[in-house]
């Protein structure tokens, strides 16, 4: 049976537990563990001196069974704890070698068969005061952002619940959340703004008399994003929609948020949204930037300097490539080797400079006129290597023999005017792998030289 959302479940869980705080945290237990598919989720409660803890309620879903009262003591598990009192996610994938939870290892996880955690900070205000603890039951197992991020919700709530026990639960809940967190928050149905927090304000610079409409703080986002459609998503974004949003808003003075949705429901129906907004501006300026350096590093590991092409290494790689999944798919294909004729003259007559620009000029040539599928590389010196997917040898011929008479009838402009010659081979017919390819279409580059240059040789 599918889990409910975690946001109707935090509903359900008001109207029935209000002033049952006991029965509130069994009930965020079963809901944790259904949210993220669980064995075991549990709430524990930190002592003052952050000496131990103390599970306040396990909730084992296979047996639907609840229990409390295991204390863990700081001075059996000193890494746990102090990565704990850092107030992070534990989010261990494999909690056996992970050093944060691989204290557990022999005496809690083997006998229980946990092989990852995924621990929620609770906090009461600014203090910690306890832990909820997602256990899954089986080998490793990578917890995704929406999961981190349920689990921090359920958290909040946990701390709510056991802080407020005599209060009105949807007021506690939305005062100590939303100041509890370094995230702006907004919250409102589709009429009003119900509930936001001080971080809000500072982040879009308002106060709270513009507060009262919530026209005027739609209006403001979207005045003040910038970018392609940005502002009209800001408009969109607040229609109320049923599904949860993540998106990034680019604002006028350079800042960058990322802005999360998601709505709240009262059994199917969408009666408000909760957004999220989060200030990345130097971490999207750094990703770009590593971006930019990646980008770089990897065009100087993959492109021949001259010409703009695949280096030798790389071409032979895609050449590889392409043959496993030609044999996979049972495709055919072909390779030919191209060399320019007289090339040397070139170079001895009119100098290397002429020679690099007749060389980059062909490597231009040879990207406009074969396909975006075809890989091209220069191969070494004026010899290049073309892979052509899903072609036979007459096929491969007959676009060599185009592209090579289409040479005749071009201007070269300032460049002196060259030809080429190629030989090609078909993988099944000549060979079965890039060395037997490669090898029988140099023969035939050779043929095509000797014979008289400026032609193309296939098979026999």
């Amino acid at each position: 049976m599918q889990s409910p959302d975690a946001i109707a479940e935090l509903a359900r869980i008001w109207k029935r537990y209000e002033g049952d705080p006991d029965g509130a945290i069994r009930a965020i237990t079963e809901t944790a563990a259904r949210a993220l598919k669980t064995a075991r989720a549990s709430v524990w409660l930190l002592a003052e001196d952050a000496s131990e803890m103390t599970c306040v309620d396990l909730f084992e879903a296979a047996e639907n069974r609840h229990s409390s009262g295991t204390v863990l003591t700081a001075s059996d598990f000193p890494a746990y704890f102090a990565a704990m009192l850092e107030e992070e996610t534990i989010a261990a994938e494999n909690a056996h070698t992970d050093p944060r939870t691989s204290e557990f290892s022999a005496t809690y996880l083997a006998p229980l068969g946990i092989g990852s955690m995924l621990d929620a900070p609770i906090r009461t205000g600014l203090r910690l005061v306890g832990v909820l603890c997602h256990e899954h039951v089986g080998g490793p197992r990578v917890w995704g952002l929406g999961e981190r991020k349920d689990a921090a919700f359920l958290a909040s709530l946990a701390s709510l619940t056991l802080e407020l026990k005599n209060r009105a639960m949807r007021e506690a809940l939305l005062a100590a959340t939303l100041e509890s967190t370094g995230e702006g928050i907004l919250a409102s149905d589709d009429k009003r703004v119900l509930a936001y927090n001080q971080r809000f304000l500072d982040m879009w610079k308002l106060d709270a008399k513009a507060m009262r409409s919530l026209d005027g703080v739609r209006g403001h986002i979207a005045a003040r994003t910038s970018g392609s459609g940005l502002a009209s998503q800001a408009n969109e974004a607040f229609a109320g929609e049923a599904g949860e949003t993540v998106d990034v808003l680019e604002l006028d003075d350079g800042r960058v948020f990322e802005r999360s949705s998601r709505p709240q429901l009262m059994g199917k129906v969408v009666v408000g949204r909760v957004w999220s907004f989060r200030e990345i501006t130097a971490q999207r300026r750094t990703e770009s930037a590593l971006r930019a350096s990646e980008a770089k590093m990897r065009d100087l590991a993959i492109l021949d300097g001259l010409t703009g092409l695949f280096n030798r290494r790389h071409v032979l790689e895609l050449l590889q490539e392409a043959i496993d999944r030609a044999v996979a798919a049972g495709e055919r294909l072909c390779i030919g080797l191209v060399d320019l004729d007289d090339f040397k003259k070139v170079n001895d007559e009119l100098g290397h400079l002429v020679g690099d620009a007749v060389l980059r000029d062909f490597a231009k040539q040879l990207t406009q006129r074969f396909r975006a599928s075809d890989h091209i590389g220069r191969y070494g010196g004026e010899e290049f290597l073309i892979v052509l997917r899903g072609a036979n040898t007459a096929a491969a011929v007959r676009v060599f023999e185009e592209v090579r008479t289409g040479f005749r009838a071009r201007e070269f402009g300032d460049l002196p005017k060259y030809t080429f010659s190629a030989g090609i081979s078909e993988l099944g017919v000549d060979g079965v792998d890039g060395t037997e390819l490669l090898s029988r279409a140099d023969v035939r580059l050779y043929e095509a030289k000797r014979t008289g240059r400026d032609r193309t040789f296939g098979g026999a």
